[in-house]
């Protein structure tokens, strides 16, 4: 077996592409209110750390998620997030884990897509 057969990948888990920032407050803990539905479906755990990429600034950046009611398509950001982004901005939001190569080969991300009103 080569190192390489045997490193580890960091692979794209689940992604929700171009959803709609539906709010931000600057006050609160830092992070992302997520419409609960929409966080399984892209197999998102309560409280982890997702990449957040502004489609509409280029902006990047990391916060944890929190669930909102589902099928509300809330999209909002509190705390620090909220400085970086602004409501009708398009996002998508990543995460991403470690699998050994061979695993990684098979993988295939939960990826969502949503309308305009945050909904797959």
């Amino acid at each position: 077996m080569t190192d390489a057969t045997k490193a580890m990948r960091l692979m794209l888990l689940g992604a929700i592409e171009r959803a709609v920032v539906t709010s931000i407050e600057l006050e609160g803990p830092d992070g992302l209110h997520l419409d609960a539905a929409l966080a399984e479906a892209a197999g998102f755990f309560e409280h982890e750390k997702l990449d957040v990429l502004d489609v509409t600034t280029g902006n990047r950046f990391a916060c944890q998620v929190r669930f909102a009611k589902p099928e509300s398509g809330d999209v909002g950001f509190t705390g620090a997030s909220a400085h970086l982004v602004k409501p009708g901005e398009l996002v998508s939001l990543a995460s991403f884990g470690w699998m050994k190569a061979k695993a990684a080969a098979k993988h295939q991300p939960r990826i969502v897509t949503v309308d305009d009103e945050n909904h797959a």
